[in-house]
């Protein structure tokens, strides 16, 4: 009976691996590592390059679709069963986002420098809803993600915004058949913020300003099949949706396996900030230790950390004494470095 720890932006990109500090991973955790069993598997979607964690979530949950539907769960997970509203109807994350013109690219990144007030947030969001309603659609606000409401369904393939983070749009932008649909929408969008009073004070300040919405994890709300997990600890709002779409399907018992999503590496991995990404490894280690203890008193519990990088993810298997041994079956640049393609 695992617990299953998932750590996203864990595996390093063989460029980047000189910039690490050799004492990024603390030295307890780094033992573990090089010596527990480990497997590797790769996941070679387009829609979650950049972050492989997201495909290792989905699978896990037997979430419908390619790229799998997150959105809808995730809605009524933050709404409730009461408002989410009509199963039958399509949700789509829709998330205000920044896109910076580079030579040759479109880069997308989180509207952070500051973020959004309150107000602001209001404003922008009250604008968009109008235009909304105006094709069709409506846009919702959850307690941290926005999502569109389409009824019928829309059908699109999109790439998931976290793994878009930091990376060129271009081939990442929503198609398929209600693509127009979406490009009307967001082009009157973007030109009613282009002239939103928000905005113009926000560029006057030398802020980011809110110059699009980011479509994604769209599609319709079924009941999943049975979870390994009975136990999950994450904020992201998919995966407790996931899990509740698990226990409403009343298709068997959950599994007896815990999971806890950490997420606390991932902004520095994306950003490229390795000092920071090196600083937040303290923070696993305590977080390892912490479940290594819980489960010593049961010889039949382990803790599984699952690395995930841009396209692989590496699970190892710990317990309480493997990495403590004075042999090593690998050294860590071996353990965390991202397979080739």
């Amino acid at each position: 009976m695992p617990h299953v720890l998932l750590v996203a932006g864990a595996l390093m990109p063989e460029q980047h691996w000189e910039h690490v500090a050799p004492d990024s991973v603390p030295g307890r955790l780094a033992r573990r590592l090089m010596c527990a069993a480990r497997t590797v598997e790769r996941f070679d979607a387009l829609w979650c390059y950049g972050a492989a964690h997201l495909a290792w979530l989905a699978r896990a949950f037997g979430a419908p679709g390619d790229p799998p539907v997150a959105a809808p769960f995730a809605w009524r997970a933050e709404s409730g069963p009461e408002r989410a509203g009509s199963t039958s109807a399509g949700v789509w994350f829709c998330e205000p986002v920044h896109l910076s013109l580079e030579p040759e690219r479109t880069v997308l990144t989180p509207i952070e420098s500051p973020p959004l007030s309150g107000p602001e947030a209001s404003e922008l969001f009250a604008e968009a809803a109008d235009s909304a309603q105006g094709h069709g659609v409506e846009l919702r606000r959850g307690a941290s993600h926005w999502y569109l409401l389409t009824d019928p369904a829309w059908s699109l393939w999109t790439a998931a915004l976290p793994a878009t983070l930091g990376a060129s749009v271009e081939q990442r932008l929503p198609r398929g058949q209600h693509a127009l649909q979406w490009r009307r929408l967001l082009n009157e969008v973007q030109m009613r913020w282009h002239a939103s009073g928000v905005n113009r004070e926000r560029e006057a300040r030398g802020q980011q300003s809110a110059n699009g919405l980011w479509l994604h994890g769209g599609g319709v709300w079924a009941p999943l099949p049975a979870s390994r997990f009975a136990r999950v600890d994450s904020d992201d709002p998919a995966v407790l949706g996931w899990q509740q779409a698990a226990a409403d399907g009343h298709r068997g018992p959950a599994g007896p396996d815990s999971l806890t999503v950490w997420p606390h590496l991932f902004e520095p991995y994306w950003r490229g900030d390795w000092r920071a990404w090196g600083s937040a490894w303290a923070r696993l280690e305590a977080a390892v230790e912490s479940l290594l203890q819980s489960v010593r008193a049961s010889p039949d519990r382990r803790v599984e950390l699952v690395a995930c990088g841009h396209r692989a993810a590496a699970t190892f298997m710990l317990d309480g004494s493997a990495g403590l041994l004075a042999w090593r079956r690998r050294a860590l640049r071996e353990c965390l470095l991202e397979p080739a393609p």
